[in-house]
Order: structure tokens, then C-alpha cells, then sequence
């Protein structure tokens, strides 16, 4: 039997959601009125998106806080 000794990378699995839902999710959250931070809200779309992509959440979040303040809109 042969082992292989090099590192193999496991790939990462499919997004679950697309960035439009995910930024829906993230709009529909900021306008509730019911967080005035960003870990509660984040913790609230992380419950309501299950499965979500770390990487992917964090991304899209930064993208829209960006969108956002260019905006002009303080959050």
C-alpha cells in the first residue's frame, strides 16, 4: 500500500447562498432597528442563514458596510 506524504488541500464546499440573499438578509437585519452593532446582527444572520459560508458572510458584509458609508449612510 502506498502512502502519499504530500499535503492535499480539501476542497471547500459549495456556497450554500448567493451574495444578493445573503446581502438581502444583511439589509432586512440593519433595517429591523433591532441591532446597533454589528456582532449581534452578524450572530442574527449567521442563526437565520444556516450553513452560510464564514468567509463568505464576512465578505459580503464588509462589501455592503463599504457600499454603505460611500453612501453616506452611517451604520
Amino acid at each position: 500500500m502506498r502512502i502519499s506524504r504530500s499535503r492535499q488541500r480539501s476542497q471547500k464546499p459549495e456556497k450554500i447562498y448567493s451574495d444578493k440573499d445573503i446581502e438581502g438578509m444583511l439589509v432586512l437585519l440593519i433595517y429591523s432597528g433591532r441591532h446597533s452593532h454589528a456582532e449581534p446582527l452578524l450572530a442574527e444572520a449567521r442563526k437565520l442563514l444556516p450553513g452560510v459560508d464564514e468567509d463568505q458572510l464576512n465578505g459580503v458584509a464588509n462589501k455592503l458596510a463599504k457600499q454603505l458609508k460611500d453612501n453616506g449612510i452611517a451604520w
